[in-house]
């Protein structure tokens, strides 16, 4: 076999070049509606060059699929990094499928390109290209239960929302796949194509590591697949910049079959800044006991120090007799009955924007959001009886320096009966209603401690505070919330005077 010698690896590095070419221009040319139609985001090569290289490529036969392949840069990536390794293959086979018809040129000529350097190596090299969605497609091979086998997976899935009832969930629900995002269902379907012993390289959105929602993809997905390597990046939108994605994302590299007792974590702060990875036990990536199977990815030993910390903390919420819930005001829903200021038969509303330093300040005016409710049949059932209640916002922009931001509800500062919660905010209540205002004090300096900010951190990579991962964190106890609550004066205070006083009461501390 011929090295990869300077003309190959000038020839690689100008197709690449070529690629990346296109792969602006085309993002360019491509309206937003469409990207969004479709959850359309490219993959700088860059990127591609560094997901390649994580596969353990030694199989004599490859055959690589690419679902919803774009332009081609993945597998193009994929290719150059087998035609550089010592011990190659002696044959590639390439399945791209995707779906948009105005790409399929640029992907067809991405691989003829594969082809001729698979041709210099001495590769025999053949490719099928499928114009369908991935869903269907995936779908239909795996009914048919053919005896093509897939080794390797590479992929940047699309990022939309499906709801119950698209086509795309009934559709996974006839092999038994049930998610709420295309990039969890790509990633399922391809799992499920995948021989055992084979790798699959992807970079999705972080989100499918926590909540609810994505609870049965984890169980599918680490039923039979076990994580060898996960890049995470510092910043959230380095990964897709020409396209303006805000989501964190995370890069990670399974084997389907094998179980592993270790998991290489890493991370840089962009592209082509310095990485830094460690070695983590997997019972510490996926508790054993955990049965919301959440995916704690603990950068360093900083992260891990702060987990057997929190460990210390063993409370649960139920422990306490509480509960946290979502919002029931669903304002898009009720539009007659919101109101701008407050009037005679309506009653106080309270959205995130009425959060003011560990309060509320409402009503607010000129009015951002309606200030009330009107109380009504319609509406009766969306309210609480009036209590002292802990908010949290259910979404932390990235200007947030924390990602939960509580608020107390003090009842004594709203002359109402009821009291309506709208749906971006979550709140926490005993049985539906209020809780002791020393407690809720408490609750709330211990949510907005650093430490439990850095904890929550480790599982929660997105911008949605879910119902699900605040039930998920361990609580102090109900003598430790009301004694923290008690040395609390009339002010939230300061992150400083609220980390000590969480060390001194709670004894834990960063």
């Amino acid at each position: 076999m011929l090295a990869f010698d300077k003309k190959n690896e000038l020839y690689a590095e100008l197709m690449l070049a070529e690629i990346n070419a296109t792969r602006l221009q085309v993002s360019k040319t491509t309206k937003k509606q469409t990207k969004s139609d479709l959850g359309q985001f490219f993959t700088d090569p860059r990127l591609a060059l560094f997901m390649s290289k994580l596969f353990e490529i030694d199989e004599p036969h490859v055959k690589l699929l690419d679902p919803g392949a774009g332009i081609g840069v993945l597998t193009t990536a994929t290719i150059t990094q087998l035609c550089k390794k010592g011990k190659k293959p002696g044959s590639i086979q390439v399945t791209a499928v995707e779906i948009d018809s105005k790409l399929i040129n640029h992907l067809k000529h991405a691989l003829e390109f594969c082809k001729q350097l698979c041709s210099f190596n001495n590769i025999q090299f053949s490719y099928s290209i499928v114009q369908e969605d991935f869903i269907d497609y995936g779908v239909n091979q795996l009914l048919k239960s053919t005896d093509e086998i897939i080794n390797k997976v590479i992929m940047n899935p699309p990022y939309k929302k499906i709801n119950s009832k698209s086509s795309e969930r009934l559709t996974l629900r006839r092999i038994g796949i049930e998610t709420t995002n295309l990039y969890a269902g790509f990633v399922a379907i391809a799992k499920k194509m995948l021989a055992d012993g084979g790798e699959l390289v992807a970079i999705t959105p972080r989100s499918f590591c926590n909540g609810t929602y994505f609870r049965p993809f984890r169980e599918d997905f680490l039923n039979d697949m076990s994580f060898r390597n996960i890049h995470l990046f510092d910043s959230r939108k380095d990964a897709f910049k020409d396209d303006e994605v805000l989501q964190e994302n995370i890069i990670f590299h399974a084997v389907k079959g094998k179980k592993l007792e270790q998991v290489t974590i890493s991370s840089s702060t962009g592209l082509e800044a310095e990485i830094v990875s460690h070695k983590l036990q997997y019972n510490e990536l996926v508790h054993p006991n955990d049965m919301d199977k959440f995916i704690r990815i603990l950068k360093n030993d900083d992260d891990i120090k702060i987990k057997k910390l929190m460990g210390k903390i063993t409370t649960s919420l139920n422990d306490l007799g509480l509960s946290v819930s979502t919002g029931k005001v669903v304002d898009f829903r009720t539009l007659e009955n919101l109101r701008d200021q407050p009037e005679d038969g309506a009653v106080p509303l309270i959205y995130p924007v009425h959060f003011n330093n560990g309060y509320l300040r409402w009503p607010v005016s000129p009015a951002e959001k309606p200030n009330a409710i009107k109380v009504n049949e319609s509406t009766e059932k969306q309210l609480l009886c009036q209590g002292n209640y802990v908010l949290v916002k259910r979404f932390s922009p990235k200007e947030e320096k924390r990602r939960i931001v509580p608020a107390i509800y003090d009842s004594s500062n709203f002359e109402t009966e009821f009291i309506g919660f709208e749906n971006h905010t979550n709140y926490y209540h005993h049985n539906g209603h209020g809780i002791p205002l020393v407690l809720a004090k408490g609750l709330a300096l211990y949510l907005s401690s650093t430490i439990v900010d850095l904890f929550f951190r480790q599982f929660n990579g997105h911008t949605q505070v879910n119902v699900g991962d605040l039930k998920s964190l361990p609580y102090p106890t109900y003598e430790q919330l009301v004694k923290l609550g008690a040395s609390m004066r009339e002010e939230f205070p300061s992150q400083e005077i609220i980390d000590r006083l969480v060390s001194s009461i709670i004894n834990i501390s960063v």
